[in-house]
């Protein structure tokens, strides 16, 4: 084998050894001042192996999106998405997210993020939560020239009363 080839296969075997220290958050085991965590640290940013990865993946799986249409007490409209300021918080809204596409937890997941939203923005009183879903084709559909398009899923009303959250 060429030295050029056993050098990419070492480069390589480096990266997929980042890409796993990274995602099991090896940072936060110890010190993060430590010079070994600064230099692979370091060693991540400059290579992209500290990203969260994320891939196609036809057929595995939709991707669902979540917006929140709140109306004041005004009657003036907000259309607002759920964000945070972490990574980690905006992973786990979309797995909550992904729940919403199970009938039978739908009512209830909906509900909760309903209040969460409403408790965020006192001034609102009126919420509808309503689900897009980015349809991903499968790797034949997608041979076939379709591509992944969004759809509506579903919405839902709620209203806050003086001290609970009514569905409409």
């Amino acid at each position: 084998m060429p030295r050029l080839h056993k050098i990419f296969y070492f480069l390589a075997f480096i990266h997929l050894i980042m890409i796993g220290l990274f995602a099991s958050h090896f940072a936060e085991w110890g010190n993060p001042k430590n010079t070994v965590t600064k230099i692979l640290s370091t060693i991540g940013d400059y290579s992209g192996s500290n990203n969260i990865f994320s891939f196609f993946a036809p057929g595995l799986s939709d991707q669902p999106y979540v917006i929140y249409n709140m109306k004041d007490t005004l009657q003036k409209e907000h259309v607002i998405e759920l964000t945070g300021s972490s990574p980690d918080f905006t992973n786990r809204v979309n797995n909550i997210y992904g729940y919403l596409t199970l009938p039978e937890a739908r009512s209830i997941f909906s509900a909760s993020l309903a209040q969460y939203v409403l408790n965020r923005y006192p001034a609102a009183n009126k919420i509808r939560v309503a689900m897009i879903v980015q349809k991903i084709p499968t790797m034949d559909e997608y041979i076939k020239g379709e591509r992944c398009q969004w759809h509506f899923w579903f919405h839902r009303d709620f209203q806050r009363d003086s001290s609970s959250l009514t569905a409409k």
